[in-house]
This record gives structure tokens, C-alpha cells and sequence, in this order.
């Protein structure tokens, strides 16, 4: 029964993983969130791993050779219980594949990450360094959202694309 499992991968190594698991011949699920980075004044989005260090593979335990995923380049090892891989729960994957886009890209306000009276953070822009709420998410499957700040007594409603804030 071909059914989804996990792969840990080396440091920062997912992408290289992917890759040669792809090449040979793995169906493989890497889901990634938009990150603000900041380097030498300069600020970009970037994609990075929603689980860092892990990603999912899918492959029938019964027919497929399995053990070649542990030697792959960038790999660990697959999840196991001490002799066999363990199988990720019907369902999970493919409900993280319907809230991503065709490149593998989640939206955080589709995760459920971001909800309406959560505190957050501002990471970028003038009001960096800012705590608030938030109050609303703008659109369904949107990346904007509405976020309460409370300046000089008075409170103010912004609206601030999802990865330009982190949870408090």
C-alpha cells in the first residue's frame, strides 16, 4: 500500500535531499512558508521549510526498496520505529497539499497559523518591532491581515502581508 512517510534530513540540507530522492524515482512533498530576510540593510522574501530539517516521501513499503532513502545525499534517515518506517496518518499530507500552491508554497494564513486575536509581531517596515492582534484575515487564502496596534493610546488598524509578522 503506497502510503506518505517522513525523511530527516542533514542541516539546511532539504533541497538537496529533494532533489536526488526525486532522481531517483521518490514522490517526495517539501511544504515551505514566504520568510522575510534581512541581510546587509537589505530585506527579501525567501521560501524555507515549514518543517525544517524534515520533509515527506511516498512509496509503497511492500515493493519499493526503502533503505535507499537513508543513503541519499542530504538524508538522515527515514522515521522509523526501530525496524520499519512509520507511515504519516491518512489525510495529513494531503490536507497540507491542498493548502499549499502547485510549488509547494503554504500560506500562513491558510495553515491556520494566523487568527483573529493573536498577538504578532512586526518584523519589517516602519512600525518594526511593533506588537499588536490581529483582528481579521483580509480574504480567504489571502496573504494580508488586518493587525491592531495601539500607538500613543489610540488604536490603529493596519493591514500587513502575512510573512512581515511573526507570532509573539
Amino acid at each position: 500500500m503506497i502510503s506518505w512517510y517522513v525523511v530527516h534530513t542533514k542541516p539546511r540540507a532539504e533541497a538537496k535531499a529533494l532533489l536526488h530522492l526525486r532522481n531517483q524515482g521518490f514522490h517526495c512533498f517539501l511544504p515551505r512558508i514566504a520568510k522575510l530576510r534581512h541581510h546587509a540593510r537589505q530585506i527579501t522574501r525567501t521560501f524555507v521549510p515549514l518543517f525544517p530539517r524534515y520533509f515527506f516521501v511516498r512509496f509503497d513499503l511492500d515493493v519499493t526498496l526503502w533503505r535507499a532513502v537513508n543513503g541519499t545525499r542530504g538524508v538522515v534517515n527515514l522515521l522509523t520505529d526501530g525496524t520499519r518506517p512509520l507511515r504519516v496518518p491518512v489525510g495529513v499530507i494531503e490536507t497540507l497539499v491542498a493548502k499549499c500552491d502547485s510549488q509547494g508554497i503554504a500560506s500562513l494564513t491558510a495553515m491556520g497559523i494566523f487568527c483573529a486575536g493573536r498577538n504578532v509581531k512586526i518584523q519589517t517596515g516602519a512600525f518594526a518591532g511593533q506588537t499588536g492582534s490581529i483582528t481579521k484575515i483580509l480574504l480567504e487564502g489571502s496573504e494580508r491581515v488586518g493587525v491592531l496596534l495601539t500607538l500613543l493610546g489610540v488604536g490603529t488598524e493596519l493591514k500587513i502581508p502575512s510573512y512581515a509578522i511573526e507570532v509573539a
